[in-house]
């Protein structure tokens, strides 16, 4: 047989397409394991591709199989989508780009963030290759791929984050700087100069190292305000009888603004008792429990040793040597919640002083025995009569005269005397009445305030009230009336 007869057609094409199989499946198995290489690749780590890369060509079928599906992936494609956190965010032209705006987003970050290491969530971000030509999308820009990458919160600072209740509330640079938070709040609660025994949080608080936005990055004292100041929470009011807005919004935190603002459509001059408001109460984000031990020094109240004298009247008394009070050392656990005293106990006191009796002397002349100077001078320095001695005052006669003056005017005593009575009295309201001996009494009604009591020995001109309304009175004045013997008489004919 000759080499034209053993070259048999059949027999070549069948090889040819054994070959052209083989090729194909070699070339669909490297080409789905290249796609899946580059779709695991993390973005942040994306190199720079060359859209005329070249792998070397081998000798054989999968050299040229290997060669055939670079080709495809690197040059059918125009466009690539960019999805992020599983949101379509845009198209780009080069996977590069992305890489290059992460980079530029974690060295702006980073430098805000004073160095701390930025991390990115490369998980959500995705960049995809599309069968699209750059004529039938929107190209995102360098600008406009950063801003949207920045709204998904995908780069985070590596920091340390202060936990509580399983939420990361504020965050430091350091695991030592999140401490240092924990115990400034600790700090805000203690009593400067006490012994703290024990300072604890009643939440679960913990310092854990925690991927956090850059903003949530604070300056201690920022941090430890925010902890202590805590956030507001909702609550409802219902309008009691007496209520007004401003002490609604007042007795909550509030100023009146706001409440109304808490309040769409509320009108706040038809507040009706039983209407439900919206108000917030600011609630801290921690409860600190401090227990320390507290020393105060307190007085210690003296004695009052009497000694009688004929020398004063009944019912007056001096001092003839003043008490003085002790002292003592207290020492007391105190148990505080947020500043606020929830329990106490007394581990021991000495006393550093004793007190010392006071000695008074109690008088035992009889009032009989009590006689002015005879002559009375004006109670007030202004003498207005409103209304005269014996003018009639509906059926009965006026006992003495009114002389109008402003509220709070000094009145006098009108002689020498001793107080037989101070206290409220019907008609007169505040009263004092004054014993001047000889069977002269002076009174003194309508006062605003009183200052003297029973027993008390008064000097002429002193004070013993102010003028005021009390009891049965029409305008501010003094009631003023001068008696002989129990009888009223004509004050005007005593001054």
């Amino acid at each position: 047989m000759n080499l034209k007869d053993s070259f048999n057609g059949e027999a070549v094409k069948e090889s040819y397409h054994k070959c052209r199989k083989e090729v194909m499946k070699y070339t669909a198995v490297v080409a789905d394991k290249f796609k899946t290489l580059i779709n695991d690749i993390r973005i942040e780590q994306l190199s720079r591709l060359s859209r005329n890369a070249k792998i070397g060509i081998g000798a054989g079928i999968l050299g040229v199989a290997v060669f055939s599906t670079v080709l495809v992936l690197n040059s059918g494609t125009d466009v690539y989508k960019v999805t992020i956190a599983g949101q379509e965010a845009g198209y780009v032209t080069e996977q590069e780009m992305v890489g290059t705006v992460l980079e530029e987003i974690k060295t702006d970050l980073s430098q805000k963030a004073s160095g701390i290491e930025i991390v990115v969530d490369s998980d959500a971000l995705v960049c995809e290759e599309t069968d699209l030509k750059k004529k039938e999308v929107t190209i995102l820009t360098n600008e406009e791929l950063k801003d949207k990458i920045l709204t998904a919160e995908l780069c985070k600072a590596k920091a340390w984050a202060v936990n509580i209740n399983g939420d990361n509330v504020v965050a430091a640079a350091t695991e030592e700087g999140a401490n240092s938070i924990l115990e400034g709040v600790k700090n805000h609660y203690k009593t400067e100069g006490s012994e703290v025994l024990s300072a604890s949080f009643k939440e679960d608080v913990l310092v854990t190292q925690a991927a956090v936005n850059v903003a949530d990055i604070m300056k201690p004292e920022e941090a430890v305000s925010l902890i202590v100041t805590g956030t507001k929470e909702p609550k409802v009011y219902t309008v009691q009888d007496g209520d007004t807005l401003w002490d609604i919004a007042i007795a909550n935190g509030m100023t009146p603004t706001e409440l109304e603002s808490a309040n769409t459509g509320f009108d706040p001059a038809k507040l009706k008792i039983g209407q439900q408001l919206n108000l917030y109460q600011v609630k801290p984000y921690v409860t600190v429990q401090i227990k320390e031990v507290v020393a105060n020094t307190e007085k210690i109240d003296f004695g009052i040793v009497y000694e009688s004298t004929s020398a004063l009247y009944k019912g007056e008394v001096k001092v003839k040597t003043a008490g003085v009070y002790g002292t003592k050392e207290i020492r007391t656990e105190v148990t505080k919640e947020n500043g606020i005293v929830v329990a106490t106990k007394e581990l021991d006191s000495v006393v550093t002083a004793e007190p010392q009796n006071q000695i008074a002397l109690k008088g035992t002349k009889s009032l009989a025995t009590f006689t002015g100077t005879g002559s009375l001078s004006s109670p007030v320095s202004h003498i207005e009569i409103s209304s005269a001695f014996g003018a009639n005052r509906g059926g009965s006669r006026h006992t003495g005269v009114d002389l109008r003056n402003p509220k709070g005017t000094p009145i006098k005593a009108a002689d020498d005397g001793v107080v037989t009575f101070a206290a409220y009295s019907g008609s007169y309201g505040n009263l004092v009445k004054l014993s001047h001996g000889n069977g002269i009494e002076t009174w003194y009604a309508h006062c605003n305030t009183i200052g003297v009591s029973v027993g008390q020995v008064v000097s002429k001109g002193e004070v013993i009230a102010t003028v005021g309304i009390t009891g049965r009175a029409t305008g501010y004045h003094l009631h003023f009336e001068v008696r002989k013997n129990g009888v009223p008489q004509n004050p005007m004919n005593y001054l």
